[in-house]
C-alpha cells in the first residue's frame, strides 16, 4: 500500500514538487487509518475498503461496504476515493463535498476533499479546508502535516495577499541609556532626559503580497511587495516603510537555493520644537538597494543547513554621514528531534562601513531557537542571542573606539485554534541587555509585538 501511494504522488504534478511527498504520504496514511470517533464504520472495515480500492477491486469494495452498517456519507467517501485513485479529481471533489453536506463534521471527507483539491492545483479552496482542519481536527499528530501542505500551497500559488496589525509595547522605545552622566576628554556631562530611556506603546499595520511565475516544477520567480506604517503618541517614532523584491528559486533533491535583488524605502520625518522661531524638521528616512543569496540543504532527514549572504547600499536623505555599504552572512543548522520539536543554532556576521570612521563597525552574533508544537494547537519558541559590535574609529570626545556587547532573550507564542474573523494572533516578546564602553549606549529594553495577521 505504501509503495502504491508513493507511486500515485510521484506521478502527480504536485507530488513532484520538492518537499511535498513526505507530507503528502503522511496525510494519506492518516486518511487511511482514521480514529473510531471519525466514522461509524470500524477502523478495520475502512482499512479493508482502502486496500481493495488501491488494488483496483472497486466493485468488491462497494459490495463489502453495502454488506455492513454504514451511512450515505461513508458511501460517498468511498466513491470519492475511487475517483481520486482513477485521477477523476473533479468528480472526487464533488463526492467529498456531498458527504460534507450530509455531515459537516466528517473529518475524513474534509481531509480527502482538501487533498483532492491540492492534487487538482485548486489552491484557494484547498487552503481554506486545510486551515479549517488545522483548527478542527482533534488529532494533534496531523497539524504539522497540514502546515506542510499549506506551505506547499503557498509555494505554488501564483498570487497572494495578506494584512496585519500589531500593538508594540516597549519599556525603552528610543534605546535610551540607563546612565545619567557621560565622561569625555574635556570633562563629565549630564546626559539630557531625551537621551534616557522612555517607555511607550505603538501600533503598526501593513499589507503585503506576491506575484509568482512557475515555469517548471523546480523553478519559481516571485515578485514580493510590502508596505507598513508605525504610529506612536510621540511623533518622532512614527515611520512608513515599503519594499519590493524579486526572488528566483531553484529546488533540488536535497533542498533549494535562491537569489533576491531588493529595494527598501523608509520615510521618517518629524518636527523638533525650538525655543525661538519655528520648529525644525528632521528627516531620518533612507533607502536601500541590495542583493541576497542563500541555500537550504538537507544534510539528513533530521538536519538542515541554511546559508545566506547579502550586500546592500543604504542612503539617508539628511544624515549623509550614515550612508553605508553593508555586508551580511549567516549560517545555521536545524535539527528536528521529532515532528513537534526542533532546534536551530547559528552564527551571523555583519560589516557596516558608513563614511565616518567612528560609525564603522563589525558585528558578530551567536543565536539559538527551540520550537515546540503542543497538543491542542499551541506553538512556542524560545530563543537566545549573544552578540558584539566592534567599532573602528575613536568615538567623539573619547580616546577609544566604541565596543558593545548584548544579550537577548526571545519568546514566541501562537495558538492555531484561536482566530478572530480570520485573523490569527501571534505574540513575540524579547528582553535585550546592551553594554558599551560609551555611556550613551548602556540600555535595557523589554518589548513585544502582539500581531494579528490574515491571508486573503
Amino acid at each position: 500500500m505504501r509503495h502504491f501511494i508513493h507511486t500515485i504522488l510521484r506521478r502527480s504534478p504536485i507530488g513532484r514538487a520538492s518537499g511535498f511527498l513526505p507530507a503528502a504520504f503522511a496525510v494519506l496514511l492518516a486518511i487511511a487509518f482514521p480514529t473510531a470517533s471519525q466514522a461509524r464504520i470500524s477502523i478495520a472495515l475502512d482499512q479493508t475498503l482502502i486496500q481493495l480500492a488501491q488494488a483496483g477491486n472497486f466493485d468488491s469494495a462497494r459490495q463489502l461496504l453495502a454488506q455492513n452498517d454504514h451511512r450515505e456519507e461513508d458511501r460517498l467517501v468511498l466513491e470519492g476515493r475511487i475517483a481520486k485513485l482513477q485521477r477523476r479529481l473533479p468528480e472526487a471533489t464533488h463526492l467529498f463535498r456531498q458527504a460534507l453536506l450530509l455531515d459537516p463534521g466528517h473529518i475524513i471527507a474534509r481531509r480527502e476533499l482538501a487533498h483532492s483539491l491540492l492534487l487538482a492545483r485548486d489552491f484557494r479552496p484547498a487552503e481554506h479546508h486545510f486551515n479549517d482542519l488545522l483548527n478542527s481536527d482533534p488529532d494533534p499528530r496531523m497539524r504539522d502535516t497540514y502546515r506542510n501542505f499549506l506551505n506547499t500551497i503557498h509555494q505554488n500559488k501564483t498570487v497572494g495577499f495578506s494584512g496585519f496589525f500589531a500593538f508594540l509595547p516597549s519599556t525603552n522605545i528610543n534605546r535610551g541609556t540607563t546612565n545619567t552622566t557621560l565622561g569625555t576628554t574635556i570633562g563629565t556631562f549630564v546626559i539630557d532626559e531625551e537621551s534616557q530611556e522612555s517607555s511607550g506603546i505603538g501600533a503598526q499595520f501593513g499589507l503585503s503580497g506576491f506575484f509568482r511565475h512557475i515555469p517548471d516544477q523546480n523553478t519559481r520567480y516571485t515578485l514580493n511587495w510590502s508596505a507598513s506604517r508605525s504610529q506612536y503618541a510621540e511623533t518622532q517614532y512614527n515611520g512608513t516603510a515599503g519594499s519590493l523584491s524579486l526572488t528566483g528559486e531553484r529546488f533540488t533533491e536535497s533542498g533549494r537555493w535562491f537569489i533576491t535583488p531588493y529595494y527598501r524605502r523608509t520615510w521618517k520625518r518629524y518636527a523638533i520644537p525650538q525655543e525661538n522661531g519655528p520648529d525644525a524638521e528632521r528627516n531620518e528616512g533612507n533607502e536601500a538597494l541590495g542583493l541576497s543569496f542563500g541555500l537550504f540543504h538537507r544534510i539528513s532527514p533530521r538536519n538542515q543547513l541554511h546559508l545566506s549572504f547579502g550586500r546592500e547600499r543604504r542612503d539617508y536623505e539628511d544624515q549623509k554621514h550614515q550612508d553605508a555599504f553593508i555586508s551580511t552572512a549567516t549560517a545555521s543548522l536545524t535539527h528536528q528531534f521529532n515532528p513537534d520539536l526542533s532546534l536551530t543554532m547559528g552564527l551571523g556576521l555583519e560589516r557596516n562601513r558608513p563614511q565616518l570612521a567612528h560609525l564603522q563597525h563589525d558585528s558578530h552574533r551567536l543565536f539559538g531557537n527551540l520550537t515546540k508544537a503542543w497538543e491542542g494547537g499551541l506553538r512556542t519558541s524560545f530563543g537566545l542571542e549573544i552578540g558584539s559590535r566592534n567599532f573602528v574609529g575613536e568615538y567623539p570626545l573619547q580616546t577609544f573606539a566604541r565596543d558593545d556587547e548584548y544579550y537577548k532573550l526571545i519568546l514566541g507564542l501562537q495558538h492555531n485554534r484561536i482566530n478572530f474573523r480570520g485573523f490569527t494572533p501571534v505574540l513575540n516578546c524579547s528582553h535585550t541587555i546592551n553594554r558599551s564602553n560609551v555611556a550613551f549606549f548602556d540600555y535595557n529594553v523589554t518589548e513585544c509585538q502582539a500581531a494579528f495577521s490574515r491571508n486573503f
